[in-house]
């Protein structure tokens, strides 16, 4: 982190290689944990629909406002928006698929053989079985999330209005996806870079919604007035805040007093009725600055964690996020809250934990290690169908791979005299000769309908925060 600059800029203090932003996902993560078990345990009521203490919803928020940040920063350091989605795939995809796999063929089974004796009538049940939850739900818009009726006997259902739910935390999950295709489609068209303050004006188109919805719902037509728009301007605003921190980052300063004050205004914001638009800029403020500030850790021993080195070789977030609520279920619905609220928390937290490390070792981090391979470019695609001939295959790189060449990125810590990130501000000499190797590889097997993107860095060289991406959280 730069210390040395007299009037530091978020830009300047980032670090990529030594940040706490993979502290700061775990401990939302957390939240999300203990607020939503709390309430499956039947030790909490669940929060109101504008209540201004659910620490899950503004867990939810800070989840969307520091993808903004790094999702964009992302973008911007992938020069291929076709390259760009395939991580965002390879991060939230495969995972999403094994929990709802994993949910509908082990928990929920396991939930029914207690509770009935037998699986008869489970995998062949019509009216939202196991199938058809995982088909149903396959593309991150979930459509229902009980199993046959089930989980049914818990203290969450005997709630008023209490959903009948193996894992609601997984809604958010198509904003996310939504925001990615955002982030994508402006840095396709040469917009996140060339006219950055698009970031600015969407965002203050969807504060203006906001504040009409606020001062006079009535006004908007009923194509604005619904719950999918509160939620688009909700968690649009937070993410869209977040990426504008991102490219005005060498703009923005970095004081000491302005993320408390920053933290002060957000809370102040969640005051108001659905405040969370409000709060967006402020509290992504805070977000990125407790991320590059957060101290060292006391640990008993005399040693301290360092929180920067948290979640680099294994980052749990994403699992806790996925799997807590299913886990939560399957042991209230063996009636383990009965043991108190101690015992109920350090057993669902152990569980959690055990399959969250679990994602992560064999899905999460084995997807991981295909970032960057060889992909079949647009153009070779396009190329392969007109032609008649097999689609290209994916591998790894080699000499041959051609059509949209990605120069290897340089070390994103060193920085150019001007105090730019080097990662953004050209080639150098050695990039070039490499280039210029790879285009006569491209002229070569151009006719033979080759074609590939190659990707940024070598996986050994990859960005800490390239390897998580922060997801939001069940608030309801």
């Amino acid at each position: 982190m730069t210390t040395c600059d007299p009037r530091p800029t978020l830009g300047s203090s980032f670090d990529p290689r030594r940040n706490s932003f993979g502290f700061l996902r775990i401990v939302l993560a957390l939240l999300v944990f203990f607020q939503h078990g709390l309430i499956a345990g039947g030790f909490a009521p669940a929060p109101g629909a504008h209540s201004h203490t659910d620490l899950a919803a503004i867990a939810v928020d800070c989840f969307f406002a520091i993808s903004g940040f790094l999702i964009t920063r992302s973008r911007l350091r992938i020069r291929s928006s076709w390259r760009f989605l395939w991580h965002r795939f390879l991060r939230i995809l495969p995972a999403f698929w094994a929990c709802l796999v994993v949910t509908a063929l082990v928990i929920a089974p396991l939930g029914w053989l207690y509770t009935r004796g037998t699986l008869h009538g489970y995998f062949t049940a019509d009216v939202h079985g196991p199938f058809s939850y995982v088909r149903a739900n396959c593309l991150l818009l979930m459509h229902f999330y009980d199993i046959a009726g089930t989980p049914d006997n818990v203290p969450i259902t005997a709630l008023p209005n209490g959903p009948v739910a193996w894992d609601g935390s997984l809604w958010s999950l198509f904003w996310e996806a939504l925001c990615y295709l955002g982030v994508a489609a402006l840095g396709a068209t040469g917009l996140l870079r060339r006219r950055p303050w698009v970031l600015w004006a969407l965002a203050g188109s969807l504060w203006l919604l906001w504040v009409v919805r606020w001062l006079d719902p009535a006004v908007l037509p009923t194509a604005l007035n619904n719950e999918f728009v509160a939620a688009a301007v909700r968690l649009g605003s937070l993410f869209l805040a977040g990426a504008a921190l991102c490219v005005y980052a060498d703009r923005i300063p970095d004081r000491a007093w302005l993320g408390p004050l920053a933290a002060a205004l957000a809370i102040g914001a969640l005051a108001l009725p659905d405040g969370h638009a409000a709060a967006s800029l402020p509290m992504a403020y805070a977000c990125v600055w407790a991320a590059l500030r957060a101290p060292l850790v006391p640990l008993p021993g005399g040693r301290t964690l360092a929180p920067h080195r948290v979640g680099v070789s294994t980052d749990l977030s994403y699992g806790v996020y996925i799997y807590s609520a299913p886990v939560q279920q399957l042991l209230a619905v063996y009636g383990l809250y009965r043991l108190g609220v101690a015992a109920w928390v350090l057993i669902s937290l152990a569980g959690t934990l055990l399959v969250a490390l679990a994602s992560w070792r064999f899905v999460e981090a084995p997807a991981l290690r295909h970032k960057n391979d060889v992909l079949a470019g647009p153009a070779a695609v396009l190329a392969a169908v007109r032609r008649g001939r097999p689609l290209p295959v994916s591998g790894r790189r080699t000499a041959r791979d051609t059509t949209a060449v990605i120069p290897v990125q340089r070390d994103p810590t060193r920085r150019d005299p001007a105090g730019g990130d080097t990662a953004q501000s050209g080639a150098t000499a050695s990039d070039a000769v490499r280039a210029d190797g790879q285009s006569a590889a491209l002229r070569r097997d151009r006719d033979a309908g080759g074609g590939g993107i190659i990707g940024e860095q070598q996986q050994g060289e990859q960005n800490p925060q390239e390897k998580a991406d922060p997801v939001g959280g069940h608030h309801g």
